[in-house]
């Protein structure tokens, strides 16, 4: 635990408006709490109107966002992922933009934060802003501008959020001591004041750290800062000494060896091994104080050098915490001291809809619908969380006997557009490839029309146990061969549907995303009302039950007195 003094001050300055962001966060300290306190200050460029969005969006994202991260994580791989997910997020801002041309005018920032917990500080930079650590009154700058000099010799930034999709960050950690202190501030006020001044103006208010921030700010705007000028500061006045968690070099809790029935690993005793494959094992677990249930998820031993697989596991807690709702798989919420690799999710009973078919055959409508309104809630919370799923087949979704439905496996998801491939390419297409939107297959950008498109070929596969493209999405690389998709009809295997649900689940999972629902809503509603526009399609049987009824009943009345009288005759 670590006691602090901290204070920030941000003004305008000469400007019209004030582009600059920051916070300073000391949470209560909680056995759960991922830090101690994080300070960060963010610029938007002033070359922009909207990067003071961008600005914001960075550092109310970045506080939310890594206190919902696992403990897997070192403290500085879990902020590197965070800070890129909001760089992918602001990248696809600027190309859905008008200034996916001219990104000087668009959602770019600076970003620069450090992270505290224990005896570690995590510094992470990238732009021109400054972050200062003093040791013993000597003043070390920590950061470096990410600056280049252009025409003309002019000078831009060459680093900073939004401007590519690929992020390069300044990362550091520090160990820290009781009297240090970090100074973090925007370029208006670190190109202005030498260190020498801000120190001796801190040294002068320690009383206040507020105060202190303020004399700084307004000092550099009487030395004729023409900028926004942005101050926050933390000092370290103790560290009481607590169990460090020991991470590998890459930033992950150590590997366990395969446990076993009655295994202790931290507060969990192994009951029973509930799945194995290649690339993990998983185990259903009960917690030695309260005696709940939980599955623990770990690696095989087989992927403990594939970091992309690591880290999308671990992404999988940091998902299960971001999203809540009743469909949608939970982490395990109480408290528990954790040393070593596994994700701790909560126990979900029930089968999956796999399995259900293979027990059962072909699903009836009535749960179909039922199944559909409640995966169609769970999507709608992960979608409203900027989180596709990526991996909608039944296998992924569980009904337990009461027929709750809960969506499962977040392993290939992304969130807010950002994937956890180290790789400068996504070569790997996420998900099952029967139940994969053929847009990954040619290099389209994904939306949450693509969790409708598996969504349709997993309500279509319920209902015939086939598949309505057969393998031959994933035969397509490009867009003209993704035109050349010819649909199954439903029908041609399951002739008891009715041809409106066959219409719905075609569009639902059309090969070109626009030509899909615009909402899950839209394709839900229509999964339970005939959509008066697919009537055109129907037999007259179906298009009007009762009138086609009183036909056949009156040329059946009519053959009947006829052949009374040929009879008679």
């Amino acid at each position: 635990m670590i006691t602090l003094r901290h204070g920030a001050f941000s003004n305008k300055g000469t400007k019209p408006i004030n582009q600059d962001h920051h916070c300073v966060v000391v949470p209560d300290f909680s056995p759960s709490s991922n830090f101690d306190a994080i300070a960060i200050v963010s610029d938007g460029i002033s070359s922009s109107q909207v990067s003071q969005y961008a600005s914001n969006l960075a550092v109310e994202s970045f506080v939310r966002e890594f206190a919902l991260t696992s403990n897997v994580w070192s403290l500085s791989r879990a902020a590197q992922h965070v800070l890129r997910s909001i760089n992918i997020e602001l990248y696809i801002k600027n190309q859905q933009s008008p200034y996916f041309e001219n990104l000087d005018k668009g959602y770019v920032c600076t970003f620069s934060a450090v992270v505290l917990k224990g005896q570690s500080a995590v510094i992470l930079h990238c732009g021109d802003s400054s972050i200062y650590h003093v040791h013993r009154g000597e003043v070390t700058l920590c950061t470096r501008q990410h600056r280049e000099t252009g025409e003309g010799k002019n000078t831009y930034l060459s680093n900073a959020l939004g401007i590519r999709p690929n992020l390069t960050v300044d990362i550091a950690t520090l160990t820290l001591a009781p009297n240090d202190m970090f100074v973090l501030m925007t370029d208006g006020i670190a190109d202005t004041l030498s260190p020498k001044t801000w120190y001796a103006i801190h040294q002068h208010n320690t009383s206040s750290s507020d105060l202190g921030a303020q004399q700084i700010a307004q000092a550099a705007l009487n030395a004729e800062c023409e900028d926004n000028v942005t101050v926050a500061l933390l000092d370290v006045v103790s560290i009481a000494k607590e169990e460090q968690a020991t991470y590998t070099s890459n930033g992950f809790l150590p590997f366990l060896d395969t446990p076993k029935s009655i295994d202790v690993i931290d507060d969990w005793i192994i009951q029973r091994q509930l799945y194995a494959s290649e690339r993990s094992l998983v185990f259903l677990a009960k917690h030695k104080l309260h005696n709940h249930q939980a599955v623990l998820k770990i690696p095989a031993k087989s992927m403990h050098d594939n970091e992309s697989f690591l880290d999308e596991m671990v992404k999988e807690e940091w998902i299960a915490a971001r999203v809540q709702h009743d469909n949608v798989l939970k982490t395990y919420k109480c408290p528990f001291t954790r040393h070593y690799f596994y994700i701790a999710m909560a126990y979900t009973p029930g089968i999956s809809l796999r399995q259900y078919r293979n027990d059962i055959g072909s699903v009836p409508l009535t749960k179909i619908r039922d199944w559909s309104t409640q995966i169609v809630s769970g999507l709608t919370a992960l979608h409203r969380k900027d989180v596709l799923h990526q991996d909608i087949k039944p296998d992924n979704i569980m009904v337990d006997e009461n027929g709750k439905v809960t969506l499962v496996d977040f392993g290939a998801a992304s969130i807010a557009g950002y994937h956890f491939s180290h790789s400068d390419v996504q070569l790997a297409i996420p998900g099952d490839l029967l139940f994969t939107a053929p847009e990954y297959f040619v290099g389209l950008w994904p939306d949450e029309s693509s969790d409708q498109f598996s969504l349709a070929v997993v309500l279509y596969f319920l209902l015939s146990g086939e598949y309505p493209y057969n393998s031959n999405v994933a035969k397509k690389s490009n867009y003209a061969g993704l035109l050349k998709l010819r649909y199954i009809s439903l029908l041609q295997r399951n002739i008891a549907v009715p041809m409106w649900i066959d219409e719905t689940l075609k569009r639902a999972c059309h090969p070109k995303a626009s030509k899909r629902y615009p909402s899950l809503s839209e394709f839900l509603y229509d999964l339970n009302h005939p959509n008066p526009s697919y009537r055109k399609s129907l037999p007259l049987m179906e298009q009007h039950p009762v009138r086609a009824w009183k036909t056949i009943s009156g040329v059946l009345l009519v053959l009947l007195l006829a052949m009374l009288v040929v009879h008679f005759t």
